[in-house]
C-alpha cells in the first residue's frame, strides 16, 4: 500500500486494489473485485495473490484473465504489484513478467518451499536480513536498477481492516 501512496503522490496515476474493501481504502484507491474493472495507465495492488491466483488453479478463469492482463500490462501502461506469502503460491507467468521483487524477512520454513530462483535471491541476502533483523519494515529490493535493503513503512492511511483484508475469504 505504501507503493500506491507513493505512486499517487508522485505521478497522480489511478490506483486500484484487488482484495480490499472500499471502506478500508482512501478515496483515491479504487477497490475492485475483477481485473476487468481496471482502467489503462494505472497502478494495481493484488494482495494475497496466492489466494486469488493460486498456482494450483493455474487454468482457472481468474488465472487466465490475470495471465492475459500481465502479458498486455505494458501496452495498457499498468503497473501491477502482487503481494504473496510465498512465490510458489503465484502462477509462474506472473513471476516471469516481474520487473522487480520486494522481499520481506522469511518465515521459518518459507525458503524450503520457495521457487528455485526466489530461494537463491533470499539466500544471497540472508546474512544482511539477519544483520538488520531488528529493523521494522525491512524490505529487500531485487531489480536490474537496484539491489539492496530499504525500510518500508506503513502508509499514512493504514488500518486494522486493511491488514485483515482476507479474514472472511473462503477458497
Amino acid at each position: 500500500m505504501k507503493l500506491l501512496e507513493n505512486i499517487h503522490a508522485a505521478a497522480k496515476r489511478k490506483c486500484y486494489a484487488l482484495g480490499f474493501q472500499q471502506k478500508d481504502l482512501p478515496t483515491w484507491i479504487y477497490g475492485v473485485e475483477k481485473v476487468e474493472q481496471i482502467e489503462n495507465n494505472a497502478a494495481v495492488l493484488v494482495d494475497e495473490g496466492g489466494i486469488l491466483f493460486s498456482s494450483r488453479a493455474s487454468m482457472s478463469t481468474a488465472n487466465k484473465v490475470l495471465s492475459e492482463l500481465i502479458l498486455i500490462a505494458r501496452h495498457k501502461d499498468l503497473s501491477i504489484f502482487f503481494i504473496s506469502q510465498n512465490s510458489s503460491n503465484i502462477e509462474i507467468n506472473t513471476l516471469r513478467q516481474a520487473d522487480f521483487l520486494l522481499l520481506k524477512p522469511s518465515s521459518l520454513l518459507q525458503m524450503d518451499f520457495e521457487r528455485k530462483k526466489i530461494k537463491e535471491i533470499y539466500l544471497d541476502a540472508d546474512k544482511k536480513f539477519e544483520e538488520y533483523k531488528d529493523k521494522v519494515g525491512l524490505t529487500y529490493i531485487y531489480s536490474d536498477d537496484f539491489t539492496g535493503f530499504v525500510i518500508n513503512g506503513l502508509p499514512s492511511f493504514w488500518s486494522t481492516g486493511m491488514s485483515k483484508a482476507f479474514r472472511g475469504h473462503k477458497k
